[in-house]
C-alpha cells in the first residue's frame, strides 16, 4: 500500500511539534525542577507542593509561552517545507514542491510512530528533534491501518 500526503512546516505546524515535545518529555523535566526549586525555596505560607505548582505555571507563562511563541514564528518563516511524502513498504519517498529536490529516506527515518486519539505523530530521527503529524479524521481507514502496522 502507499500512501501519500502533503505536509507543510508554517507557524501551525512548528508550534504544535513543539507542544508535543513539551508534553512528552520536557514538561516533566520542568515540572521536578520546579518541585526541586519550590523544595529550597517554598512561597511563604504555602506547602512545597503548592510552590511548585505556582512555579511551573508562572514558569511556563512567563518564559515557555512566549518563547514558543516566537521561536515558532522565527523557524515557519526561515524554514518553508512544502512536499508531498509518501510512504510505501520499501521506504518513504519526499517529493518537494518549492525545490527541485527528491529525497528517498529508509523506515528507519522515523524514530516512533505515536497514534493518539486525534492524531498520528512521526517522531522523525534527526539530530534536531522534527515531528510530522496528521490528523487522524484526515486519514483513511487504509491509511491509518498502514501506519498502524508500520508502528
Amino acid at each position: 500500500m502507499i500512501v501519500t500526503k502533503r505536509i507543510q512546516q508554517n507557524y501551525k505546524t512548528i508550534l504544535r511539534a513543539k507542544i508535543y515535545f513539551f508534553f512528552k518529555k520536557s514538561g516533566w523535566m520542568y515540572l521536578i525542577s520546579t518541585f526541586m526549586i519550590a523544595y529550597v525555596f517554598p512561597v511563604s505560607g504555602l506547602g512545597f507542593v503548592l510552590s511548585a505548582l505556582i512555579y511551573f505555571a508562572g514558569f511556563d507563562l512567563l518564559v515557555i509561552v512566549p518563547l514558543y511563541y516566537f521561536s515558532s514564528k522565527a523557524l515557519a518563516k526561515r524554514n518553508g517545507l512544502d512536499a508531498d511524502i509518501e510512504f510505501n513498504e520499501q521506504n518513504i519517498i519526499i517529493r518537494h514542491r518549492n525545490k527541485a529536490i527528491v529525497e528517498t529516506k529508509e523506515w528507519s527515518w522515523i524514530k516512533k510512530i505515536d497514534i493518539t486519539d486525534k492524531a498520528v505523530y512521526l517522531v522523525l530521527n534527526e539530530p534536531r528533534r522534527y515531528l510530522i503529524s496528521f490528523n487522524k479524521s484526515e486519514l483513511t481507514v487504509e491509511e491509518l491501518q498502514f501506519l498502524v502496522r508500520a508502528r
